[in-house]
């Protein structure tokens, strides 16, 4: 399974959002709000190898001062290849030329369990802190 063929798009099918997140054993997302978050995110970056898409990120933001990193995920037999990081990257690149000198983002994310060493790489902080209290959520379902 060689990295030879590797190619980086700003877009991705939902289909493949959908079986990425699965991958990981994240909730499936319906097709229209999947489309609506592809479609609205502020930058997406997908990894495709041979013609199959392995692995994504995506960003979105407030368009002030409030940025949140999302849905980063590389398939399993793909992981520990550098590709993740090439991801983080290419979007901690999107967001340091998206502001100009003197301006400021809170930049967000949510660790899968046990992927914070990862996150840590690139300057982020586990959460609670002696500053910061602990990063909360809540899926809301209407059935």
């Amino acid at each position: 399974m060689g990295l030879d063929n590797v190619e980086f798009r700003n877009s991705i099918s939902v289909e493949d959002y959908n079986r990425l997140r699965k991958s990981a054993g994240w909730k499936e997302i319906e097709p229209n709000q999947a489309r609506g978050s592809i479609e609205n995110s502020a930058f997406l970056v997908s990894v495709i190898i041979d013609g199959e898409t392995v692995g994504m990120g995506r960003v979105f933001t407030d368009g002030g001062h409030v940025v949140v990193i999302s849905d980063i995920v590389v398939l399993p037999q793909y992981q520990r290849k550098g590709l993740g990081k090439t991801i983080m990257n290419t979007i901690m690149d999107y967001i340091r030329n998206s502001i100009k000198p003197g301006e400021a983002v809170f930049v967000n994310l949510m660790a899968a369990k046990d992927k914070e060493p990862f996150y840590r790489k690139f300057g982020f902080v586990e959460r609670p802190n002696k500053e910061l209290g602990a990063g909360m959520t809540q899926w809301i379902t209407l059935k």
